[in-house]
């Protein structure tokens, strides 16, 4: 799915070692990841910054590095996971870790802007490890401070930014399920793109587990990663294979490339989670259009609608739909509830035709002398990932003020 005009994506892989950047728009095929050095293809940015002696000003990337080898700059690396502890750090004097993590994500996300600045980015999505609360709050917290709007930025997992990219490729490439496999160090981790193709849209989803460490001697490293893939895809078609992690360097694979490349493709790079990060902007802007749904923990699994009168017309408006990110769930709107004081949810599983009903009694709820009521309606994220719906009576202003009473429930 590519960007229409006007549209500017920005994709964050941010980790506590590394980060890197991508920017995808109509002017280009794919996304465009990001070099802190003009011309080269050092995509991986320390997530780290360096405060020059002699000026006192920051740098990062590649520039940062240098200053610390030359001592030249003091040098603060792993700033995410100081961020997350709220660390404070001494230099020349207290630094808060989040400033500092602020410092650093603006230098990043300046690399990736269009020319009219953050007010022009569509979307700027960050793919993280793992997504947690105290991540979540984190960077929405930076991205306010970075001048983005909380309708402009998506806050994912890899997991969903494989997924973004595997599906933004050629259909081919996932007929049947794709493998991913990545090593840092020694370790080997698999992540499976499995969509189930009964439902319309396809429902996606991506598993991931541990396989193990490969050997001590290196030497063994084919035979052991061959044996790790031949098991993992025992059993299942596979369309395609993505090798990501600087593990994959060298030229160690031969036996094993054979065993991935049997029948299928097979693709090796650094970027696909930033890249994969961009395209999942473009999917969520554009989701009525896309084929699949991407479903995980973090994720609503159904569509909650209210049904509502324009005119002599009656439609359901959606008030939540599938596939939306629980941890960034804020809607407000007003209703005008007719006659009964119960307001009706249909709730429906993507693809299908059927829907449940469900009745939320608003006891004690005060109607004007037309039997209609005004209510305002908050959604919003919970404690574990609750869904919550909060109703209040606003009334019609000095003529029907409303009686202020709310009432709070779970939804989803």
């Amino acid at each position: 799915m590519r960007p229409a005009a006007g549209e500017w994506y920005i994709g964050i892989e941010l980790g506590d070692r590394w980060t890197q950047v991508s920017c995808y728009h109509p002017n280009v095929a794919e996304p465009e990841t990001r070099s802190t050095v003009a011309g080269t293809e050092i995509f991986q940015i320390p997530t780290a910054i360096c405060k020059r002696k002699a000026t006192g000003k920051w740098c990062f990337g590649e520039e940062a590095s240098r200053m610390a080898e030359t001592g030249e700059g003091i040098y603060i690396d792993y700033l995410l996971g100081r961020a997350l502890r709220k660390e404070v750090i001494l230099l020349d004097k207290e630094y808060d870790s989040v400033d500092l993590m602020l410092v650093f994500l603006k230098k990043v996300l300046r690399i990736a802007l269009p020319a009219k600045g953050v007010e022009a980015v569509t979307k700027c999505i960050f793919s993280i490890q793992e997504v947690t609360g105290e991540l979540v709050a984190l960077l929405r917290g930076i991205s306010r401070r970075l001048g983005l709007k909380e309708r402009q930025i998506i806050i994912q997992d890899h997991r969903e930014s494989f997924y973004a990219y595997a599906v933004s490729q050629d259909p081919a490439l996932w007929q049947y399920d794709v493998m991913l496999f990545s090593c840092d160090g020694e370790e080997i981790w698999q992540k499976q793109l499995i969509c189930n193709k009964r439902t319309r849209p396809k429902i996606a989803e991506v598993e991931e587990v541990y396989l193990g460490k490969l050997p001590e001697n290196v030497k063994e490293w084919d035979i052991s990663f061959a044996r790790l893939v031949q098991d993992a895809m025992s059993g299942r078609i596979v369309s395609s294979v993505y090798l990501i992690g600087s593990g994959f360097e060298g030229d160690w694979m031969k036996e094993s490339l054979q065993v991935i490349c049997r029948g299928k493709r097979a693709f090796q790079g650094k970027n696909l989670y930033t890249k994969g990060a961009c395209y999942a902007g473009t999917l969520a802007v554009h989701q009525a259009q896309a084929d699949t749904v991407y479903f995980c923990e973090y994720k609503t699994q159904e569509h909650i609608l209210i049904k509502v009168t324009k005119g002599d017309e009656d439609y359901f408006y959606p008030l939540l739909e599938a596939g939306c990110n629980r941890h960034q769930i804020g809607k407000e709107l007003r209703i005008l509830l007719e006659r009964d004081a119960v307001l009706e949810l249909w709730i429906q599983r993507p693809g299908s035709k059927e829907a449940r009903i469900e009745g939320l009694e608003l006891p004690e709820l005060p109607t004007e002398d037309t039997g209609r009521s005004r209510l305002s309606l908050s959604i919003y994220d919970g404690e574990e990932g609750r869904v919550l719906l909060k109703m209040r009576d606003i009334g019609w202003g000095e003529l029907y003020p409303g009686s202020g009473r709310e009432w709070e429930y779970e939804i989803g």
